[in-house]
């Protein structure tokens, strides 16, 4: 199926090229190599809500935020008014770029309409592997990525993109998942009419990637080497500081264990949604309401029973700046559905409000406040435990990933530097309570990591975590950086798994071209 999505990208843009124009001015702007990597905690809040809107909600280019952690990079909410925009795939670097990048000599010998762009990551680190929280759990590996991408721009409201990538992990224990592996795969393939990135009116059609608002429900996975794309029809409208997103979409799974060959597409778990964004309602802020509707297959409510599961999500989000430094940001959502035969109920909240200093380091403290609910009895026939869906979920909720948005009381203290151009540095602290003590622990990722103690007995605190991150952006394209983080375990890990604490470090490098 995706070999004859590929087939017909292919014949669309032969088509397109016999009625193209031969003088290169009437074409595109052009662009070599993607744009470099932006450190998140080092940059300054919006004076304005159209520079707001500019990060925030106006998809002028995805940023990668996975690409090093600091406190802000892979959790844009960190700064809530310094986050990336919505919804977008990564936007080529200019040509005034001055830094030598192959993507850039070869784009240089190229017309202006066709233009390459290119991806190295790699990153050592130290994860679990078998039963967490286990003395015995650790496992250290190192995982490569490469990506490779074509755009062909035959005029400024007509776009074709196509990206191909090779994620593995070597030395990593079996069994192979789709969040180390994806061998010789397409990440994206479609067809764009109009500019999503700036436009009033555009039309994406393909293999594509979302990341809506801070990515806490629907997004690019950008933690994990494989990332996330959709296959989806996305339309976009943008008029006088007002714009909306609909899309109607399913999620491509990924197969690990297949040597090569495109990912053959996976129907019946759908994802549709409407997105917005108010820039001018509140000075120096952005509103940006959604509601998401999920649809899948063949799951288990309460009873054990088969059926559909359908649900919606209605919610929204806000950040802003504030005088004297502070600025702000607020995420609220809540679920209501079906879980086959059981009834769905669930809801969901993020707070926090910071404060940069004018000094030397550019200092940013703030606090944060996240809750979700959980489950209160496996056997009533009622869903209350929240749903991520799917999230971009690294360093929201710890360095370590063990601990996500369901079922927590999560409150955050950190701490953001800039000591040096192109520095970034950050350390934080994490404090974590069930929310309700019948249910049990979920990962970032949504899975189940501590099982539930139905009767309770186990009790709420969940322990502590401390983390530290740093990065270096070269002028070449090159960034580096480390960090660590630990979970001091509390009462619910040492009563209801075996105890111990977990410590997971990481040193990267990525390289774009």
């Amino acid at each position: 199926m995706k070999r004859n999505v590929f087939a017909n990208l292919g014949l669309l843009i032969a088509f397109s090229l016999q009625s193209w124009p031969q003088d290169s001015k009437s074409f595109g702007n052009g662009s070599s190599g993607r744009a470099q990597l932006r450190a998140m905690a080092g940059e300054n809040v919006p004076d304005s809500a159209p520079q707001q809107s500019a990060q925030t909600g106006s998809s002028t280019g995805e940023t990668k935020e996975d690409s090093l952690k600091t406190a802000s990079a892979d959790q844009p909410g960190t700064n809530p008014a310094a986050t990336p925009p919505i919804g977008s795939p990564p936007s080529p670097a200019t040509q005034n770029d001055p830094r030598f990048s192959p993507a850039g000599e070869l784009n240089s010998h190229l017309p202006k309409w066709l233009r390459f762009d290119g991806e190295y990551e790699a990153r050592f680190e130290k994860g679990f592997s078998g039963k967490p929280f286990n003395a015995n759990s650790g496992d250290t590996y190192f995982l490569n990525r490469f990506r490779l991408g074509l755009t062909i721009r035959p005029t400024n409201w007509l776009k074709f993109h196509l990206e191909g990538q090779d994620a593995r992990a070597f030395d990593k224990d079996p069994p192979r998942s789709s969040g180390f592996y994806d061998l010789f795969d397409l990440r994206q393939a479609y067809i764009e009419v109009g500019d999503t990135e700036k436009g009033a009116l555009a039309l994406r059609a393909g293999q594509q990637i979302f990341y809506w608002g801070e990515g806490r429900l629907v997004a690019d996975s950008r933690w994990s080497f494989p990332g996330r794309s959709f296959d989806a029809v996305r339309f976009t409208l943008r008029h006088d500081g007002y714009r909306l997103d609909a899309f109607a979409a399913y999620v491509v799974q990924i197969n690990p264990v297949v040597n090569s060959g495109f990912t053959a597409p996976s129907f019946g778990n759908n994802i549709h949604g409407l997105y917005g964004g108010i820039e001018k309602l509140v000075p120096k802020a952005v509103i940006e309401p959604y509601v998401f509707w999920r649809i899948g297959a063949l799951v288990n409510g309460e009873d054990k029973k088969p059926g559909d599961l359908d649900f919606k999500t209605y919610g929204f989000r806000w950040v802003g700046k504030l005088p004297a430094g502070f600025d702000y940001g607020t995420e609220i959502a809540t679920q209501r559905g079906k879980v086959a035969d059981s009834d769905f109920n669930a809801w969901a909240g993020h707070w926090v409000l910071g404060h940069t200093w004018k000094a030397r380091w550019k200092p940013r403290f703030f606090t944060e406040y996240n809750y979700a609910t959980g489950d209160n009895n496996p056997k009533d026939n009622k869903v209350q435990t929240f749903d991520t869906m799917y999230p971009s979920t690294h360093l929201k909720w710890g360095e370590t990933d063990q601990v996500g948005w369901r079922n927590i009381h999560d409150v955050r203290g950190s701490l953001e530097i800039a000591p040096a151009k192109n520095w970034s540095a950050s350390a934080n602290y994490h404090s974590y309570w069930l929310a309700n003590i019948h249910d049990g622990l979920y990962a970032a990722n949504g899975s189940v990591i501590v099982p539930r103690v139905a009767a309770g007995t186990a009790g709420r605190w969940v322990g502590q975590e401390a983390d530290i991150q740093g990065s270096h952006k070269f002028a070449n394209g090159i960034e580096v950086g480390a960090g660590v983080g630990h979970i001091f375990p509390g009462t619910f890990i040492k009563r209801a798994s075996p105890g111990h604490g977990y410590t997971y470090p990481y040193v990267m490098m990525i390289y774009t071209f």
